[in-house]
């Protein structure tokens, strides 16, 4: 289950007051028996930045696979289910917003479509600092919106600077790979259409993305295993097949070192 540490739940504020409402503040800690969490049109907003541990987020028709230093929002209105990874359980802090100054807040920044938004770690200050806040009635929902207004302020830059930021050679490799879960994919001959050495776009790969093109490729491998488990009635060797895996047995293998789960318990798990 979610171990709740260090609940924070704030006064209401009447109708009339200020239209940003901090709701609650809080730490998680998931475990192996931690449960899916499911809601439809969900009442309020929750922004979750992830310190530790790893796990996935359906929302709205999208799917995530959200890590550490990464930040997830559950808007208002929203249907989502998430979970954390059973062999990596999540650990997060996060707080709970609503009120009209929020919705506006979003709409500035074009931030009502965004769920997922990985490499934030910078960011896990102004979650502390929203944990910190006291309860004076009176200033605590202001104080929250400055905080808030702060966290969308640089994750708007980082959203749209972080495509920006890459070279070109690693972009063109990190779209090649994007779009090669399904495909028997070289290394060496994307390097070559690249005009590139292996070792170079190895290095470069790494130092901007921080994980070897073979490991962000089958980390698309096992996040389109994920969604092909929950979605479709593929059997596992046909999914193995269709992610050009070299057989099902090495799939179920490779999933449950990734997940913890075999393929067949995490098809049970996620329909439960």
């Amino acid at each position: 289950m979610i171990n709740n540490q260090n609940v924070n739940v704030y006064p209401e504020i009447e109708r009339s007051g200020f239209p940003f409402r901090l709701i609650s503040a809080t730490y998680g800690i998931a475990g192996p028996k931690t449960p899916i969490i499911q809601r439809t049109n969900y009442e309020c907003c929750t922004v979750e930045f992830i310190f530790e541990g790893r796990g996935f987020l359906e929302i709205n028709g999208f799917s995530f696979a959200p890590g550490p230093d990464s930040i997830y929002i559950l808007h208002k209105n929203s249907n989502h289910r998430y979970w954390p990874d059973f062999a990596d359980p999540w650990k997060k802090i996060f707080f709970v917003i609503d009120g009209e100054f929020m919705e506006e807040i979003f709409r500035a920044y074009r931030f009502e479509n965004v769920y997922h938004l990985p490499g934030c770690g910078q960011l896990r200050g102004y979650f502390d600092e929203m944990m910190q806040l006291g309860n004076d009635t009176d200033s605590i929902h202001s104080h929250a919106s400055i905080i808030f207004h702060k966290i969308l302020g640089e994750a708007n830059g980082i959203l749209h600077g972080a495509e920006q930021a890459l070279p070109d050679d690693v972009a063109r490799l990190k779209k090649m790979l994007d779009s090669g879960t399904e495909e028997k994919v070289n290394l060496g001959d994307l390097c070559l259409k690249l005009h590139r050495s292996s070792a170079h776009m190895v290095r470069c790969f790494k130092s901007y993305l921080g994980i070897t093109p073979y490991d962000y490729l089958m980390q698309k491998k096992v996040e389109a295993a994920r969604l092909l488990l929950h979605h479709s009635y593929l059997s596992i060797k046909e999914i193995a097949a269709r992610l050009k895996f070299s057989d099902q047995y090495y799939f179920s293998n490779y999933f449950k070192r990734k997940t913890g789960v075999s393929p067949q318990k995490y098809r049970l798990k996620t329909r439960q």
